[in-house]
């Protein structure tokens, strides 16, 4: 793998030396994952022909609860399809079914195979678990308690790590994006989305442990790219809950990322809001719910920039 020395120089936003990483952890991760985090540059992408285009697939994934991973997921995949004019999936992989709670409001019509069922198929198929909602252009899987178990039964399976990989064949010629939520660990299903998308984008709170959580995830990175020799780009660092009169404790901790994963994180934040927590109550996304809130405008945001890099 090439040395962080062997980046190219046109990419400002990432590190050039791995000596400016502050502990010999966040040298050596870098040191095997630095050439993947890349900004991803441009590609061929014709978000004006649904049916001819191949969808980018985006995996949000967080070792750490609490730091609004779901939430994320959704407004992202909700500001994509109705700020962009984009065709979005938005796939539930966490057996909490957080997803269809959040959007219980936007719901049209169940469906009768949900993702389990679709991944333990023969010929694995998410096309059949994809149901439509009230906000334009957006679709999503129904929560899936008998994701739980599902992990058991693919640990049996051969090629047990693509699986998914394979079932999002026949989707990835309908949309234009496809946002996975994955579950709160690195389990086989967020293996699996880890090798099945092109991007990662990870929320993290402010604090020691959603550090560590992305040494964990960082980790992950290097062991797919050795073992499979594939992984995804990350798009970034998301910094969420961040209590923006706590001035002191946040420049601290955003020195503590910087130190180790410099360049890594996104411009836009998601403070702590309570219009968020709200539109949960209410199945709601928060553009739709309290679109002059803080809360909408840092998710429109996250919208634009990562639009931006996708572009």
């Amino acid at each position: 793998m090439a040395s962080p020395s062997k980046i190219p120089q046109s990419v400002n936003a990432l590190p050039q030396r791995a000596q400016s990483l502050s502990n010999a952890l966040g040298q050596k991760l870098w040191n095997a994952v630095g050439t993947l985090v890349q900004p991803p540059g441009p590609q061929q992408w014709d978000a004006t022909n649904t049916l001819a285009s191949r969808a980018r697939v985006i995996a949000v994934s967080a070792q750490k609860g609490g730091v609004g991973k779901t939430t994320t997921a959704v407004h992202l995949a909700a500001g994509l399809a109705e700020r962009h004019g984009l065709h979005v999936l938005l796939i539930d992989l966490d057996a909490q079914g957080h997803v269809a709670s959040s959007l219980r409001a936007h719901l049209r019509t169940g469906t009768d195979t949900y993702v389990s069922q679709a991944l333990l198929a023969h010929d694995p198929d998410l096309a059949s678990a994809v149901v439509a909602t009230t906000l334009p252009r957006l679709h999503i899987t129904l929560a899936d308690k008998q994701l739980s178990s599902t992990e058991a039964q693919l640990a049996t399976r051969m090629g047990r790590d693509l699986i998914l990989a394979r079932a999002l064949r026949t989707v990835r010629a309908r949309f234009d994006v496809i946002v996975m939520d994955c579950p709160p660990n690195l389990g086989l299903l967020t293996l699996n989305a880890l090798f099945a998308a092109d991007h990662l984008l990870v929320p993290c709170d402010l604090s020691v442990l959603a550090l560590e959580g992305v040494d964990d995830l960082m980790r992950t990175l290097q062991t797919l790219q050795w073992t499979l020799g594939k992984c995804p780009q990350v798009l970034g660092l998301l910094h969420t809950r961040v209590d923006r009169r706590n001035h002191k404790q946040n420049a601290a901790m955003r020195r503590a990322i910087g130190q180790s994963y410099q360049g890594l994180s996104l411009q836009t934040e998601i403070g702590i809001n309570t219009a968020l927590p709200g539109a949960q109550l209410q199945g709601k996304v928060v553009f739709e719910s309290q679109p002059e809130s803080s809360g909408a405008r840092d998710y429109a945001a996250l919208c634009d920039e990562v639009r931006g890099r996708l572009d």
